[in-house]
């Protein structure tokens, strides 16, 4: 009694599956509330883009979406909000850009738009349309640099509940609208 059909006892097995729940519980406070609000890929779904990060970008937690064909695609909401600012820099920086506010103090930031798609004021559901990817303000070429921030500050942003890979490469496939 108390063993398996394989030999192992039950409470090896118990110990084992505690373990590997606790190697998925996310590393830190913000993860866990990044997770709660449930934050989505901005992209139409089935779209697959790369989440590039490194350690010189400004802000250094920001990530960076790019693939082929980038430019003119869609950016949706990656949580429901209320659109609070909604802003062209020319040349500048973030070129067209806009924010979100969500629930609890974070918000989210969506630069180098070629197109506005909601306006200040506006509230958003996860998926909603909200502008069109572009190669505005600093940029080099289309992609769509993006920011989770809680509090005033950038955090290590969280999608899909999948913690994007911090400095490289991620390929995310968006189930937004799904």
């Amino acid at each position: 009694m108390g063993r398996s059909t394989t030999g192992k006892s039950f409470g090896g097995v118990l110990a084992g599956a505690a373990a590997l729940v606790a190697l998925a519980v996310p590393a830190s406070a913000e993860d866990v509330d990044a997770q709660a609000i449930n934050f989505r890929t901005p992209f139409d779904c089935g779209q697959v883009w790369n989440a590039n990060t490194r350690a010189d970008h400004n802000p250094q937690n920001a990530v960076d979406f790019q693939k082929s064909n980038a430019q003119g695609q869609n950016v949706l909401a990656s949580a429901s909000g209320e659109v609070t600012k909604v802003e062209d820099l020319g040349d500048d920086s973030y070129g067209k850009y806009l924010v979100i506010e969500h629930t609890d103090g974070w918000t989210t930031l969506y630069a180098h738009l070629s197109a506005f798609e909601a306006s200040e004021g506006d509230s958003v559901s996860t998926g909603d349309l909200i502008g069109k990817v572009g190669s505005t303000g600093g940029s080099t070429g289309p992609h769509l640099h993006y920011e989770q921030i809680d509090g005033g500050t950038v955090q290590r942003v969280v999608l899909n509940g999948v913690k994007i890979k911090y400095y490289g490469d991620t390929e995310i496939k968006s189930s937004t609208g799904c």
